[in-house]
């Protein structure tokens, strides 16, 4: 009975020992089956493919667009430079006037009569002054007086010469040859000095006017050719006179003129223009608005693959554009751009490109 007690007690301790064998074999198995894989090429990371396409820059005519004001070459307003009435209108607005040509005529009132008064004291002193003169010689006048006679024929003079000025006056002349575009008086009206009398325009040439942004006054030069369009599409030729050297404080832009003749004299002073600047031709590349991208500080470029198959951010000039595309500069001769996929990958990233038909 003992014996049969001793057998079932290591019947049962070889059973336990067997559970714990069988459980300790299970959890091994399972930790292994969880455990990560150490296959070296599950860490590589795969590259990205992009699609690319190889462009060569062609030769372009870039033009700077400019929207400006057609003014006249000249415009006064022609100021009275003395006082009085209005007696003869001898000029109408809108008259083409030359060089010269009197304008109005304001009373002379009794300027004519001190200018004859002036004339006869002028006459007086110098007489006066010449027999001094000649008693000067005989010592029986002394120079203080003789300095004195001379001093008062001087201030005759200079008054008999501002009497003139002031009657020559009373018959304004146009300084230049011109149009008058407004007569500011009226027959029988008192002007003071200052007055405005007329507008006088030069309109046989005139000056197309705008304002030039600070980046581009380098590649612009004064004698460049202009081509200039109206609102109503009629087209003009001019030639750039002036560049400015100071920029606005506001706008930071500089003011440029370019001469436009006008023989016919056409009424196209104040009207609104667009100046088409032709600079240098240059090769540039034409990509279509969907290739520009922008990098981190903001610039506007393109992306495309080097030798090494990695990305490439160029900064680009956007020399010209419309529904077609754009016309940039600043990119090697030739690239292999990267036509699709580009928003999925950086400057300095490796990449597999995949070349696509050129169209």
């Amino acid at each position: 009975m003992p014996a049969k007690k001793a057998l079932s007690s290591l019947l049962a301790l070889a059973l336990f020992l067997l559970l714990i064998i069988w459980l300790a074999s299970g959890d091994f198995l399972a930790s292994k089956s969880n455990a990560p894989e150490t296959n070296p090429a599950s860490k590589k990371t795969e590259l990205m493919q992009v699609e690319t396409q190889w462009l060569q820059a062609k030769e372009f005519t870039p033009i700077e667009t400019l929207q400006g004001q057609l003014l006249p070459l000249q415009q006064v307003d022609l100021l009275a430079e003395t006082s009085g009435r209005v007696v003869q209108l001898l000029a109408k607005e809108g008259q083409r006037v030359k060089q010269g040509t009197q304008l109005l005529q304001l009373a002379e009132d009794s300027r004519p009569a001190k200018l004859a008064r002036l004339k006869a004291e002028q006459a007086s002193r110098a007489a006066e002054l010449n027999a001094a003169k000649r008693l000067k010689g005989s010592n029986l006048v002394s120079e203080n007086e003789l300095l004195r006679l001379k001093s008062n024929l001087l201030q005759i003079e200079a008054d008999l010469k501002a009497a003139e000025l002031d009657l020559a006056n009373t018959l304004p002349q146009a300084p230049f040859s011109g149009l008058l575009e407004k007569r500011h008086v009226e027959l029988g009206e008192w002007v003071q000095t200052g007055k405005a009398l007329f507008t006088l325009l030069n309109i046989n040439q005139l000056k197309a006017v705008a304002q030039l942004p600070q980046q581009k006054v380098a590649r612009i030069q004064e004698g460049q050719q202009v081509s200039l369009e109206l609102l109503d599409g009629r087209k003009l030729l001019g030639e750039i006179s002036l560049i400015g050297s100071l920029a606005d404080h506001s706008t930071r832009t500089f003011q440029l003129e370019a001469l436009v003749d006008n023989p016919k004299q056409l009424r196209l002073a104040g009207a609104s223009v667009t100046l088409n600047i032709h600079r240098a031709s240059i090769y540039a590349h034409h990509l279509s608005l969907a290739s520009l991208s922008l990098d981190k500080q903001g610039r506007l470029g393109v992306k495309h693959v080097n030798q090494q198959q990695e990305v490439v951010f160029t900064p680009v000039e956007l020399l010209s554009s419309d529904t077609n595309g754009a016309w940039l500069g600043g990119l090697p001769e030739k690239i292999q751009l990267i036509t699709l996929g580009g928003g999925f990958v950086d400057a300095g990233t490796s990449v597999i490109p995949v070349l696509q038909e050129s169209n």
